[in-house]
């Protein structure tokens, strides 16, 4: 698809309505408005490899709401996207394991007295899904956390360090870099990447070890973490990395030079 015409029709403008090159212009970059959107476009979709580099002994796996209600078809609210990344999240906790990368779980619950407006937007969180001391709220049976492995239990909201100690546990062991990975794509991983982010962390953000409910809002949130938040690995890449040296970054670095 033409990003312009997409943005046009998305805002409801005409090709007329597009500013010029002598409005808007960045010498060497883009000249007018439909330069401009087509830049955008595709630093959208341009990895920044070279933006810091992948240290093991510097990260942390956040395993993100990947919990009963969540995961197991047989529960209300199963997103099945992250039903089937089960094995490659599983993957990457053993290989952080091997490498010494902690390895955090969280867990969302609600209770009426932390409800805010959820019962209002999620009609199977009104019914009882992701309550607060109920089974269905607790990690999915397919993990097995390790002694030391710290789940975050007393989330409440999309983002995992929102009222949570989440950030005092991960600066007490010197982490510097989260590896995200869990569900729901666009709300709660999105979220804790931003926050992760807004706190100093860098971002690692896992494509194929997230999941939502919606391939296009999927999409949305790993070119917004890509553009301006984070460094978008798939699984496998996640594992070289740890098992080696981030290779992604020296090639990046070098062609950045």
């Amino acid at each position: 698809m033409d990003p312009v015409s997409d943005f046009l029709r998305q805002y409801g403008r005409t090709e007329d309505d597009l500013l010029d090159a002598r409005t808007l212009n960045a010498p060497g970059v883009f000249a007018g408005e439909r330069e401009f959107i087509e830049f955008a476009e595709r630093d959208y979709g341009t990895d920044k490899h070279w933006a810091f580099e992948i240290r093991p002994e510097e990260c942390a796996l956040i395993v993100v709401d990947m919990q009963e209600d969540f995961v197991n078809p047989a529960h209300p609210m199963c997103v099945p996207e992250a039903y089937r990344q089960v094995p490659r999240i599983q993957h990457v906790i053993e290989e952080c394991r091997l490498a010494n990368v902690p390895v955090i779980y969280t867990e969302h619950t609600i209770a009426p007295d932390v409800a805010h407006d959820f019962y209002q937007y999620w009609p199977p969180i009104k019914a009882g899904a992701i309550a607060e001391g109920k089974p269905g709220s607790r990690v999915y049976h397919g993990f097995s956390p390790r002694e030391g492995e710290r789940i975050i239990s007393a989330k409440h909201t999309y983002d995992s360090f929102a009222g949570t100690d989440l950030d005092y546990a991960l600066r007490n062991r010197g982490v510097k870099t989260l590896i995200i990975s869990g569900t729901l794509t666009n709300f709660c991983c999105e979220s804790t990447a931003r926050t992760g982010y807004f706190l100093g962390y860098h971002i690692v953000f896992g494509s194929d070890i997230n999941a939502t409910d919606s391939a296009l809002a999927h999409e949305a949130t790993l070119r917004t973490m890509r553009r301006g938040f984070a460094r978008v690995l798939d699984h496998g890449q996640i594992v070289d990395t740890l098992r080696g040296t981030d290779a992604l970054h020296q090639a990046a670095t070098r062609a950045a030079r």
